[in-house]
């Protein structure tokens, strides 16, 4: 079976033997290991899978009726479905005997293509698929989409929902498997560019080398991931010009709103509106500081390390790689900036680390998430950023991250213990990570000053 969905599969099986109707709803990004879960669940039952392409209603309809003929029962198939409420009442009736799955996959597109369509499947959910059993899943990789779905008040018919699950990314200690052949550094860049995708982290071949890989992936004209974030767009929406170029913004460093609006030459409410609709996208979300003043110091992160990768590196030599010289756009502009594109890798992996410690009891006092805080960044104040924090009334864990080549040093741990309004008089535990090492002045340092951590790549790999 395979690892990424284990639990999840294990929860089906829950609700697939109860027998009743049952109603799963499956969303997220494409990548993110959908048609899998399903495929690995349905296995050695019996299932009717149908996956909606675009064409027009017609169409959708005899493509239904040909699924139908090659999956159930066809002794009493009619010649042909007149409609949909037709359609669902037969695999309705075959569920009669026997447990049935019926998976509806990619769901907006059946909606946006048939006009009809919505209104029979409401009435086959309140009616034809409760009286067998059928156990339906509906899946969407439109984020969007799913998300008007799932807004309060939730409408009928999926207001009778039995279960639904958003599938992310996963986390690195889950695609860990996929990169145990490499040194812990280059596990943590593989992981950075796959972004946790369960569609990008298999393809890894371990007899290649890490560069190798990259280039295989990314930096040649037929590298299966050329072209992913663009195709994203593409599918959800009429006219992707703006929403590319804010993204292209943002990999650029630009992350407040004020500075984004000012390079995209648009007015911040409708750069807001814009960057709304990439977050209900799955592709960039808000972040806020872990303490203190927070709605005025929101920024825009890519919601995942293979999409910032993309558009870092990739988007911008797209003529270059699909001419032939990926290899030199990887040797001349990728190489040298890999420790940096490193960093938000390592600090995501490092806040993993640190909420499975908690989850485990391993830590002095009990949080559930790590976020970052920032303050300053004006003439009179400088700009100061803790990438780790998580607090409670009494304690706050505050940790830094170092991915460069030389080893962490002691003024890392200054800067932890630099005096913070934001976290008054809280008992202060640092925490510092460090993909080199560390100098012996901070080790010295550190055991002087007590409640200091500090963990190093092989202890996170381990």
């Amino acid at each position: 079976m395979n690892s990424f969905f284990a639990n999840d599969i294990k929860e089906l099986n829950t609700l697939y033997n109860r027998i009743q109707f049952s109603f799963i709803f499956l969303y997220g990004r494409y990548g993110t290991g959908k048609t899998s879960l399903i495929r690995e669940f349905c296995r050695d039952k019996a299932t009717l899978f149908y996956s909606a392409q675009e064409t027009v209603p017609a169409g959708h309809l005899d493509a239904f009726y040909r699924q139908v003929a090659r999956s159930l029962n066809t002794r009493k198939l009619p010649e042909s479905f007149d409609n949909w409420e037709q359609a669902f009442s037969y695999v309705s009736d075959c569920s009669f005997s026997r447990r049935l799955i019926l998976v509806l996959d990619e769901f907006q597109t059946l909606v946006r293509n048939c006009p009809d369509f919505m209104e029979a499947f409401a009435w086959a959910v309140q009616h034809a698929f409760p009286a067998g059993k059928v156990f339906l899943i509906v899946s969407s990789s439109s984020v969007g989409y799913a998300g008007e779905l799932m807004a309060e008040p939730i409408r009928a018919p999926f207001d009778v929902i039995t279960a639904r699950a958003f599938l992310d990314v996963l986390p690195f200690s889950a695609c860990q498997s996929f990169f145990s052949g490499f040194a812990p550094k280059e596990q943590l860049l593989l992981y950075g560019v796959t972004g946790g995708f369960p569609s990008c982290a298999p393809q890894i071949q371990p007899k290649l080398s890490v560069r190798q890989n990259i280039q295989r992936l990314f930096f040649s004209a037929d590298s299966p991931f050329l072209t992913a974030p663009l195709d994203t767009l593409h599918r959800e929406l009429r006219e992707i010009s703006t929403y590319n170029f804010l993204l292209e913004i943002i990999a650029s460093g630009d992350t407040k709103l004020t500075d984004i609006a000012k390079k995209a030459s648009v007015g911040t409410n409708k750069c807001a509106k814009y960057l709304g609709v990439l977050i209900s996208l799955g592709l960039i979300r808000k972040e806020f500081p872990a303490a203190g003043e927070s709605l005025k110091k929101v920024r825009y992160q890519f919601a995942d390390h293979m999409t910032r990768f993309w558009y870092r590196f990739v988007g911008p030599n797209l003529s270059d790689i699909l001419f032939g010289r990926g290899q030199q756009v990887y040797e001349q502009q990728v190489l040298s900036s890999l420790d940096e594109y490193l960093l938000p890798v390592f600090e995501t992996v490092c806040a993993e680390y640190l909420e499975r410690l908690a989850g485990t009891g391993q830590t002095p006092f009990v949080y559930k998430h790590t976020g970052a805080w920032w303050t300053g960044g004006t003439k009179r104040e400088p700009f100061l950023r803790i990438p780790l924090v998580a607090t409670d009334e009494h304690h706050t864990v505050l940790g830094i991250c170092h991915s460069a080549a030389k080893p962490a040093g002691k003024e890392l741990l200054d800067r932890l213990l630099a005096p913070m309004d934001a976290f008054g008089d809280l008992k202060r535990y640092c925490c510092i990570f460090s993909v080199s090492g560390f100098t012996d002045e901070l080790r010295l340092a550190a055991r002087q000053t007590g409640n200091v951590w500090l963990i190093d790549l092989d202890d996170i790999c381990g």
